[in-house]
């Protein structure tokens, strides 16, 4: 909310005695000018003591009192999130800058008091404190570190350890998208695809000089990292989306299962006809029927246990 502050104390109540001199009709005028000075804040900050999560038409809402006149009053009843749809929502002791908008209160971003990303909450700023405050109902503090920067780059940053990040390293675009809880020592980290939880990277120009997999990156990539990448749809294209140029995926159990039959055929019929063929067995030279025992051992291990498909 919009408010003003008097820069000096108004001392012109009072009319100077004696007669009046160019010097004293200075010092008055002065006087008067500087007693109408006033500091003009278009926002003001209000300390956060109750948040609504999810109740309907009040989601990200919160409750709490300004901190330079705690006893204004608060239009509306709750001071509201300006935008619904982008909504950083604030924790038990955080400082907001609220502005009014048409007779209602709103919060615009969480005032960064302490440097942190994962909570900058004070409270009792307003002047009512109360011993051990918590941040919420369930959300504790945790040692999120800061994500190192760029000039020009863009980023979002999560309370919890993920981020997207915007970077131009390089002035060559690149979309950094990671998920990560970080227990080093260090106060700002960069991201790294090979220890961070979950990764999705967009790149033009590489990796700018790390390493993905041991393997130095370079051009237009799209790079995924997890323990596990599920994907589902009703048509999946890999390599093109030419539908003349795409050829079917083979199902891996389906084609063991196919091989198992042949090789159990093959098992069976072989010696048959090596008996009545009276082919010569070469310790030397592998017969068919040895090859085709190898065959079983072979096929065990056809299956990949890392990539499947419906």
């Amino acid at each position: 909310m919009a408010w003003r502050k008097r820069r000096s104390v108004d001392i012109t109540t009072s009319l100077p005695t004696g007669l009046p001199t160019y010097s004293k009709i200075s010092s008055m005028v002065k006087q008067i000018i500087n007693a109408s000075q006033y500091d003009y804040h278009e926002t003001e900050s209000f300390v956060v003591s109750e948040v609504i999560l999810n109740e309907p038409g009040l989601r990200g809402s919160v409750r709490g009192s300004f901190i330079n006149n705690p006893d204004q009053e608060i239009l509306g009843g709750i001071v509201k999130p300006k935008e619904p749809g982008k909504l950083t929502v604030p924790v038990v002791g955080e400082h907001v800058d609220v502005i009014e908008l048409n007779g209602q209160h709103f919060y615009t971003s969480i005032i960064n008091r302490k440097g942190s990303v994962n909570e900058n909450s004070i409270p009792g700023a307003s002047g009512v404190y109360e011993k051990n405050t918590k941040y919420g109902e369930t959300f504790e503090r945790r040692d999120v570190k800061e994500l190192e920067i760029g000039e020009g780059c863009t980023l979002f940053q999560g309370r919890f350890g993920q981020s997207i990040h915007f970077d131009g390293h390089g002035n060559k675009p690149s979309i950094l998208i990671r998920n990560n809880i970080d227990t080093s020592n260090n106060s700002i980290v960069s991201e790294n695809i090979d220890t961070d939880d979950s990764s999705i990277y967009l790149t033009s120009g590489g990796l700018r000089g790390k390493k993905f997999d041991n393997q130095q990156i370079e051009g237009k990539k799209v790079l995924i990292k997890s323990d596990g990448i599920f994907i589902k749809g009703s048509d999946i294209r890999l390599g093109t989306a030419i539908e003349s140029d795409l050829e079917s995926v083979a199902k891996g159990d389906t084609v063991k299962e196919i091989l198992d039959d042949i090789v159990d055929v093959l098992s069976q019929v072989l010696p048959i006809a090596i008996d009545n063929t009276q082919t010569p067995i070469s310790t030397k030279n592998p017969t068919l029927l040895t090859k085709v025992n190898s065959l079983k051992t072979k096929t065990k291990n056809i299956l990949s246990k890392k990539v499947k498909t419906s």
